[in-house]
């Protein structure tokens, strides 16, 4: 008898176990992604500001990020989006799938 019942809790349990586990190793892969990209927006970054546009462009084409750079009148706006996707079922009704994250910096353009 307490061999069955150990059974059946263990088939109940293990879809949402799994679900879980699957849930935490997506969400450890979007936070790794968005630490890749504050790292990719550092070389953007230093690309922007070295004049090296063409570099910049491939770098972005190569690396299939997407580029903005809003120019203010002494401030420039530089940020980077990427497109991540989520395994988990049912995660990406709730986060949109593919998730997006962003990073921007503002750095000065004066002389």
């Amino acid at each position: 008898m307490n061999k069955g019942q150990a059974l059946v809790e263990f088939i109940i349990i293990l879809p949402v176990a799994l679900l879980l586990v699957l849930g935490v190793i997506d969400f450890g892969n979007i936070i790794y992604k968005k630490y890749t990209l504050e790292n990719d927006l550092d070389t953007v970054v230093d690309l922007y500001q070295n004049d090296q546009a063409q570099a910049m462009n491939d770098y972005v084409t190569k690396n299939n990020l997407s580029l903005n750079i809003d120019s203010g009148e002494e401030y420039v706006t530089v940020s980077i989006s990427k497109r991540v996707r989520v395994y988990t079922p049912g995660l990406g009704q709730i986060i949109n799938n593919p998730f997006s994250i962003e990073t921007k910096r503002v750095i000065y353009n004066g002389s």
